[in-house]
């Protein structure tokens, strides 16, 4: 590592802790809306032979609700990343860098975050429709969960590939714009694709499971 990458890095300590913090002030909201959404669609689960304290949505159900809610959420705070990746080309174009390779990686990692909030967006209203055991909603769920993974799997091996890159070749963009990119962009897409990619997989698995009890 030279010494441009020394002073740019970022303690990892310090990252680990705002991790953690982020995601416990970011739970707050989502098991709000979950606690009030909840309660209120127990009675379309309703079975024979059951009592209120049984009467709800299978556990895989509640889980990708729950984190449809919380993933929705976030594509609010990760509409940062294309408006940082803007502020990056113009102030790249401003000052004559004119590197074909540092523009497109930048628009690229931007345009990424902005697929990845409008899919997210939706998740939100698919939370609340799993919850209240909506026919249709468990039929189209696996389609959605396939749609979802395969962009989400490109995403992620997409910014994988772009910061193995830009790690093994120092020369691809400037040092300050590679760390940059790293910490603002490339790193929050990255975990948020993983994170939708296990929202998707438990969406899959909750059609099905929906599907199942509907035939029964």
């Amino acid at each position: 590592m030279d010494m441009s990458d020394l002073a740019l890095s970022v303690p990892a300590g310090l990252g680990i802790a705002a991790l953690l913090l982020g995601a416990f002030l970011g739970a707050i909201l989502p098991t709000c809306l979950y606690v009030y959404v909840e309660p209120r669609g127990r009675m379309q689960w309703a079975t024979a032979g059951d009592t209120p304290s049984t009467r709800r949505a299978p556990l895989l159900v509640r889980l990708t609700a729950w984190l449809s809610f919380a993933i929705g959420q976030t594509a609010v705070a990760l509409l940062l990343v294309p408006v940082t990746c803007g502020g990056l080309l113009y102030v790249q174009i401003r000052l004559g860098a004119l590197s074909p390779i540092g523009l497109g990686i930048t628009g690229a990692l931007g345009l990424a975050a902005l697929v990845q909030a409008a899919l997210a967006f939706r998740l939100v209203p698919l939370g609340v429709r799993l919850l209240a055991r909506n026919a249709r909603e468990g039929q189209r769920a696996p389609s959605l969960a396939r749609l979802n993974g395969t962009v989400h799997g490109v995403i992620l091996a997409g910014a994988l590939s772009l910061g193995w890159a830009m790690r093994t070749m120092p020369g691809l963009v400037r040092p300050v714009l590679r760390h940059t990119l790293e910490w603002t962009a490339l790193r929050p897409v990255a975990a948020f694709a993983i994170v939708c990619l296990l929202q998707a997989l438990l969406l899959g698995r909750s059609g099905q499971l929906m599907q199942d009890k509907q035939d029964e």
